[in-house]
């Protein structure tokens, strides 16, 4: 029996009728016997509706300020601000508009993000100046300058002048924000959401109670209200003013610094208890209106798994064989999405095995070229040069155009399969001069190599990505002085080489990492140069022991040996 009742529950026909049921019953129910009820609940809920529409609204104006005074520590950590702020000495100097201009847009931008903040502003620190969203850079006047030495000694950070309302916050790198907000954007935000005028309010500061508004901004029952306040009373207070009783409310958040006083006629409270009249005869419109009801439901229930399966056949004809259909429908449906769902697998698991080794391949091309052609060095090289002219050191500018030429000749057309031991000496000495070049006196090599191998073929850009190894894990990564050693040697019809230095940064657990990075069998993010070796020694050479790294002292190793007769 009870599997029945599943099957006629998972069928088309069974489905139709338990939705008529389930659409039928529970509105009959309600209609018939449920208005006495829903008339005492219409009557509380209209009032209640009328107070939390204010406490949404006013909410929306203290959340939105307390979200962009949140967001100012993350302006203080923007790269573009940072930047600016500390490269600005009070002149337009070369070089630094550029970083103006990305800080003055990025301060546009944080400032653009909110509808109650009029300004966003930072202190320059070595000008006596404001970087300000609205007004650009401008000098730190008294009103600027006394905000910042009040919070420096005092911490306050919310400040009230004429009808602005600021608050400073600093960061972690002891840079000073702060945002300006006007209370007159605020009355217009909260009149556009109060389309029928149902409410009035006024602002006080949350700590002081001190009214914030202007004097003309305020009416005379706001100023009885303001007087009968209980500031002990955090729930919602009823004050009566002249015959006219009000309901008062106060929303916001003392981080902030000021409080929403919202106060609205208790009789408007009521004036919606009227639609529930109509709801009497809306009530007979609806009864008639269930076939209606009904009918869009069964057509729901037919329409939406032929709307999937017709999106499903799209995402195949677009060779979007990932696209599955959740089996939540019909049986009837659920057989045919299975069907789908098996015959999309099959698809995509052949496509996968034909194109896996492919894609690896074009990959593994692409992770070459970048790793050939460094972007850090080059720009590293170019900033380097720019230092270079700039100092009017002619001769080393010479020196580094003419070792990026042979480095990138070598890089541009070097043979896939074996270039002479010759060229190889030659690009390895460029790429060290090039680097000796960038870290001075920290770095100095000595490339040794056995006599009589110049004549000698080998696969190209062998030893690079070694040097570089030594340069990112080593170098670059200690404070004294480095010494990088290479050696070539010929012994037993094998070629040796070996990259070592002396930065003692190499740990054992690093190498540990390397090594399970070089011997992974799909191409990994880092460590592409040493991997890459490493693929290419065990398919020139069977049974290649590959890379080889060892530690000791002070001493980083990182050596590698091919037979000769397989070039």
């Amino acid at each position: 029996m009870k599997r029945r009742i599943s099957i006629i529950g998972k069928s088309l026909i069974g489905r139709l009728a338990i939705s008529i049921l389930a659409i039928w019953l529970p509105f009959s129910t309600v209609v018939i016997m449920g208005m006495a009820v829903l008339s005492s609940r219409i009557t509380k809920e209209t009032i209640d509706n009328q107070t939390d529409k204010v406490k949404y609204y006013s909410a929306i104006i203290n959340a939105d300020i307390a979200r962009v005074i949140q967001s100012t520590n993350q302006l203080c950590a923007n790269k573009f601000i940072v930047d600016f702020t500390g490269a600005w000495k009070g002149t337009m100097e070369s070089g630094i508009y550029r970083l103006y201009h990305d800080a003055y847009s990025t301060l546009k931008e944080y400032r653009d993000t909110s509808i109650c903040i009029n300004d966003i502003f930072i202190y320059l620190p070595y000008a006596g100046e404001i970087l300000s969203a609205n007004q650009s850079v401008i000098a730190e006047d008294g009103i600027y300058r006394s905000m910042r030495e009040d919070y420096l000694e005092n911490g306050q950070n919310f400040f009230h002048y004429g009808d602005a309302l600021y608050y400073l916050s600093q960061s972690s790198n002891e840079m000073i924000t702060g945002i300006k907000v006007s209370l007159q954007d605020i009355r217009y935000t909260l009149r556009d959401y109060d389309n029928e005028g149902s409410y009035d309010y006024f602002f006080v500061n949350a700590s002081t109670k001190e009214l914030l508004d202007s004097e003309d901004s305020i009416t005379d029952i706001g100023r009885i209200i303001y007087a009968g306040i209980d500031w002990d009373r955090k729930e919602a207070q009823e004050i009566t003013a002249g015959r006219q009783k009000y309901l008062v409310d106060r929303i916001g958040k003392d981080a902030n610094g000021f409080l929403i006083l919202i106060y609205m006629d208790k009789s408007q409270a009521y004036a919606n208890i009227y639609n529930l009249y109509k709801m009497w005869g809306g009530a007979t419109l609806l009864l008639l209106a269930v076939p209606v009801v009904l009918g869009l439901r069964m057509r729901r229930i037919i329409n939406r798994p032929m709307e999937k399966l017709q999106k499903a056949m799209q995402m195949v004809e677009q060779e979007n064989y990932g696209y599955l259909l959740a089996m939540d429908e019909s049986r009837e449906f659920n057989y045919v999405f299975a069907q789908y769902n098996q015959m999309t697998e099959k698809v995509r698991n052949l496509i996968q095995e034909v194109l896996e080794k492919q894609v690896q391949v074009e990959q593994a091309r692409y992770k070459q070229l970048q790793t050939q052609i460094n972007p850090h060095f080059l720009f590293n090289s170019l900033y380097m040069g720019y230092r270079l002219a700039r100092s009017e050191n002619c001769e080393a500018v010479g020196d580094l155009c003419m070792y990026l030429g042979d480095y990138f000749s070598v890089l541009t057309f070097v043979s896939n399969e074996s270039i002479s031991m010759e060229y190889e000496l030659k690009f390895v000495n460029t790429y060290l001069s090039l680097n000796q070049m960038r870290f001075g006196s920290k770095l100095s090599y000595e490339v040794k190599v056995q006599e009589g191998l110049e004549e000698d073929r080998l696969p190209p850009l062998l030893l690079q990505p070694l040097i570089e190894n030594s340069i990112s894990h080593g170098l670059e990564k200690c404070s004294h002085p480095c010494r990088i050693r290479v050696e070539i040697r010929k012994k037993a019809g094998r070629l040796y080489f070996g990259v070592e230095d002396d930065s003692d940064v190499m740990t054992r657990e690093t190498m540990e990492e390397l090594r399970q990075v070089i011997d992974r069998e799909k191409m990994p993010e880092k460590g592409f140069g040493l991997w890459n070796i490493q693929s290419r020694l065990k398919t020139w050479e069977e049974g290649n022991p590959g890379i080889r790294m060892e530690k000791d002292g002070e001493i980083f190793r990182v050596s590698f040996s091919i037979r000769i007769t397989v070039l």
